[in-house]
């Protein structure tokens, strides 16, 4: 089962107390899908129980009986329809939606419940939550009605994109935190949580691949700084200038050839006498610069 059809469940499931939340979420549910089809108001749906369950809203609020049906050219869709005069005349009301317009004038807000009651609806009817694992990504299938539902979430400060797909207009996010704002009004939490908890995993990870990183980095670094200075060590020897290094080089050089495997902090542990691991690498540095001259100048004679 999908992301999308996990809240819808979970939506139907959860039937607001109120008359008028309940209406709300009818009045959303026919803000996305409904359309006047001649006499009958027909609402498109994906899953009969999404059109068993608004079906049950209809009985209730405009006492008629809708038939659901599927659609005689095939297809997945099921199709909740109606005849009302009322719900007609609202879903004609559409025509009316200004820039001016608010969600107030799309549902009878009574209580504060109302909008995000609307808003599930919407949901329901036309929202499709991308599994947030994979993308964060949430669109609606609103035909000419997406750039209405811009202006409501607009002013929820929220910012929408529209684009276009073989089927008409979408409207979508591809912003995780404004999926979480619109699931939030909507008072779907388990979603908000659900896309909280990807997003504090995807950050662990990129502070540990960050770190990881920089771990990598610094041990390459060291790594080939060690392996330049063995190098130089051991064509020293082998020109017998190892003792043209002062004394202390020359003990530090001869230690380092004779464990070329050991860390800094452990070849600074068996020194004699002692040394700190910062020391170490000081006079390996020394040896470093000093042989490198001593180097050149030998094969310039």
């Amino acid at each position: 089962m999908s992301v999308s059809h996990e809240l819808k469940n979970e939506i139907i499931s959860q039937q607001y107390k109120s008359a008028c939340c309940r209406r709300s979420m009818l009045s959303g549910i026919l803000f996305a899908k409904g359309i006047a089809d001649g006499k009958e108001i027909v609402i498109s749906l994906e899953k009969r129980e999404f059109a068993e369950f608004t079906a049950e809203l209809i009985s209730e609020f405009y006492g008629k009986e809708p038939r659901i049906f599927r659609s005689p050219n095939g297809g997945r869709q099921i199709f909740v329809g109606f005849k009302s005069s009322s719900a007609s005349k609202y879903i004609e009301n559409f025509a009316d939606f200004t820039s001016e317009s608010t969600v107030c004038d799309l549902i009878m807000q009574k209580c504060s419940n109302c909008l995000s009651a609307f808003l599930r609806g919407v949901f329901l009817a036309a929202g499709t939550l991308a599994d947030p694992q994979k993308s964060f990504s949430l669109d609606f299938s609103l035909r000419d009605r997406s750039h209405m539902f811009s202006k409501i979430l607009s002013d929820l400060s929220m910012t929408p994109r529209i684009g276009r797909r073989k089927s008409g207009e979408i409207l979508y996010f591809r912003s995780s935190h404004e999926i979480e704002d619109f699931f939030a009004y909507a008072g779907i939490n388990h979603a908000v949580f659900g896309i909280i908890e990807v997003e504090i995993a995807r950050n662990a990870r990129a502070v540990s691949s960050r770190y990881m990183n920089c771990v990598m980095s610094n041990y390459n670094r060291m790594s080939e700084v060690a392996s330049r200075q063995l190098s130089i060590v051991h064509r020293l020897d082998e020109l017998n200038l190892l003792s043209s290094l002062p004394d202390e080089l020359e003990r530090t050089a001869r230690m380092r050839m004779q464990n070329p495997d050991l860390p800094l902090s452990k070849l600074a542990a068996i020194m004699t006498p002692a040394i700190s691991k910062s020391g170490l690498s000081h006079r390996l540095k020394q040896i470093e610069e000093i042989g490198a001259r001593l180097l050149k100048i030998n094969e310039d004679v």
